[in-house]
């Protein structure tokens, strides 16, 4: 299995740096990035498993980065703050944060805070099935296989689909997919997200005005058939 993502938003190049030595030398995977806006990019397009954000960040702070990455993702939060006054652990706790650690750090604390984080989110599975077997997403390969042919697909499709996969066989609001993948302010945008679901019709389906794979919930959104 591949081993967790981690995001380190920092402004500051040698605490990012050396954060991302000690996470390293744990064996997960590090992105870095210096400031609000590049890392809710980070977070859409490369899903990392936990993010550590500073609260002291330039133009957006790390409240503010929390609050926008929490419109469309859960993933968990540990926040670093220079100051233990209550009003500021509250603060960050209450923009979405998961768990927070004070600077100067002890690195086994916090290397302790985000074990227990990862613990919490559920196991993905790696390899996700549909439509009685004829689709088989391998999300470790990031390869799709329908009828046993690779498919290609863009980045925007397979966000889509591992979106739609994680939740096989459940129904995935058009809100959430929709803020997802385009962030917040796009919710009500359906026809972009009609043009998208019919790409990836034309890749999964022997015929894509009668799919079986990739199936619509009528005002309500879509879902894989299981």
């Amino acid at each position: 299995m591949e081993q967790p993502l981690i995001l380190v938003v920092d402004d500051e190049p040698d605490v990012a740096q050396l954060l991302s030595l000690q996470l390293t030398m744990e064996k997960y995977r590090v992105q870095i990035a210096y400031d609000g806006p590049t890392a809710i990019e980070y977070v859409r397009s490369l899903t990392p498993d936990l993010i550590i954000l500073d609260v002291m960040l330039p133009a957006m702070d790390g409240y503010e980065t929390c609050r926008r990455i929490r419109e469309f993702s859960n993933v968990p939060i540990l926040m670093l703050t220079a100051n233990i006054q209550d009003q500021q652990i509250v603060s960050g706790l209450d923009s979405g944060a998961d768990d927070y650690v004070t600077k100067p750090y002890s690195p086994s604390q916090l290397l302790a805070r985000v074990r227990a984080l990862l613990r919490r989110i559920p196991p993905q599975r790696p390899i996700i099935t549909a439509g009685e077997g004829l689709m088989v997403l391998d999300r470790q390969r990031r390869e799709l296989k329908v009828k046993d042919k690779v498919i290609d697909l863009t980045p925007t499709e397979y966000q889509l689909l591992i979106l739609l996969a994680d939740s096989v066989g459940q129904v995935v609001p058009h809100e959430k997919l929709l803020g997802s993948i385009w962030g917040s302010g796009k919710e009500s945008d359906h026809d972009s997200l009609k043009v998208y679901i019919w790409h990836l019709r034309r890749k999964l389906e022997d015929n894509p005005r009668q799919p079986k794979i990739l199936l619509t919930e009528w005002g309500v959104g879509y879902r894989l058939a299981e």
